[in-house]
């Protein structure tokens, strides 16, 4: 069983397109004002509108900086964790594993896995089959069963 792609992709693009939206939008409401209308007046936005946008787009943007570095395309099987981070591929036994937690606020699932002897963790998804109430997070992969019959037999 291995990570989705589409996920995987997702979470480390997704935010700097949507920053980039929230940049674009007054910018080029400045650029065309008769086209814009904010606030039910035709125009273009105000200041302070495009400073909210501009400074909601960079942080937005820079969000990813905070985890690009740790979030892995994992392959999961009985036995072996292969950990595929750009070019290099790391496997490891089950047992190496210290802990592997499921971030219980980020849909879709998006686990934490810290290895024994290894001085970092890794963020890595399963697949989009899954379900969030409010900050409850349910995986229902068949990669988060595997990974949850391994945590109880091992007391992860």
């Amino acid at each position: 069983m291995e990570s989705d792609r589409t996920v995987f992709y997702t979470f480390k693009y997704l935010p700097f397109v949507v920053g980039l939206f929230f940049i674009a939008i007054p910018l080029i409401a400045h650029l065309d004002p008769e086209n814009a209308t904010f606030n039910g007046e035709p125009g273009a936005p105000d200041f302070w509108t495009t400073v909210i946008f501009v400074l909601t787009g960079i942080f937005v943007g820079l969000i990813p900086f905070l985890y690009i570095d740790k979030l892995v395309v994992v392959e999961l099987n009985n036995q072996k964790i292969k950990i595929i981070k750009g070019d290099k591929v790391i496997e490891f036994n089950w047992l190496d594993v210290e802990t592997v937690k499921m971030v219980p606020t980020i849909f879709p699932p998006l686990y934490k896995l810290r290895l024994k002897n290894y001085g970092d963790y890794f963020l890595f998804n399963t697949t989009r089959w899954g379900a969030q109430f409010i900050v409850f997070t349910w995986d229902w992969s068949e990669m988060g069963g595997l990974i949850k019959r391994k945590k109880e037999e091992l007391g992860i």
